[in-house]
């Protein structure tokens, strides 16, 4: 089994998935690409749909908490931790190929895609939608993270969600990509408890090593042919970048960002 990986660029939860996938898939990594992400093109952007959302405040705390990522990635002797703040250096850590990629549908990429002979390609939160001609490429298609239990919270930012509604559990879900939306056939699901008081930063970082731990599962599952797919019953719902509303209500319930 030769897997492609998709991926995006955090400094704080995709660095974690990454590495634990790279520590503990048993299977052949044969790349790993950072995908644009075409809905945050740049920090000016992503600062400005953040204050929107949240304020002033948690717009100056973020910065720093990145500004302080940045550093420690661009100088790891300062860092005195075991953890990555970028996914580059998570994969120069493991010797990992890696590579960017502005449009994944385009047709380079697809060229390079073929060109690496690989049987799945794993997606890990990148917001690129895949295309049907990408789709197609790899023997057994191509698979995702979800964290939500679909047909529940497609489309952004599912914990943020499921948290502002007061749910008590974030979902996971593994999904065969179709050309739609999260609306693939799913492999496995599983639910992580959402704690008293906590914060989304905790949350994040539990249900992307828990959605990283399923999709292992499901890549072995798939080598060794033992998948049994289905289609999530009912429509579902959708969400897209938090309102100052949905914030509100995200604090009524205790909870903090981090």
């Amino acid at each position: 089994m030769r897997i492609l990986v998709i991926t995006e660029e955090d400094e704080f939860y995709l660095p974690l998935s990454i590495d634990y996938l790279i520590k503990n898939c048993p299977y052949k990594i044969v790349e790993v690409v950072r995908a644009k992400n075409p809905l945050l093109p740049s920090k000016f952007i992503a600062a400005r749909k953040f204050y929107a959302a949240f304020g002033l405040g948690q717009v100056l705390s973020h910065g720093l908490r990145v500004a302080k990522a940045k550093v420690l990635d661009s100088l790891p002797w300062l860092n005195f931790t075991d953890r990555y703040y970028s996914v580059k250096a998570v994969c120069k850590a493991h010797n990992k190929k890696f590579s960017y990629a502005d449009n994944i549908n385009s047709p380079d990429f697809l060229q390079h895609c073929q060109g690496l002979k690989i049987n799945l390609i794993a997606s890990v939160s990148p917001t690129q939608i895949f295309k049907k001609r990408l789709i197609n490429i790899p023997k057994y298609g191509c698979i995702n993270i979800h964290t939500a239990k679909l047909p529940k919270y497609r489309g952004l930012y599912p914990t943020y969600w499921a948290m502002a509604y007061g749910d008590k559990t974030v979902g996971i879900s593994i999904h065969y990509i179709e050309e739609g939306i999260d609306t693939g056939k799913i492999i496995l699901q599983d639910d992580v408890e959402i704690l008293q008081h906590t914060t989304l930063d905790y949350m994040l970082k539990a249900t992307k090593l828990k959605g990283v731990q399923l999709l292992i599962e499901a890549i072995s599952q798939i080598a060794e042919g033992t998948v049994q797919a289905f289609y999530p019953e009912g429509k579902g719902t959708y969400f897209s970048f938090p309102t100052l509303e949905s914030y509100r209500k995200f604090k009524s319930h205790g909870y903090k960002l981090w």
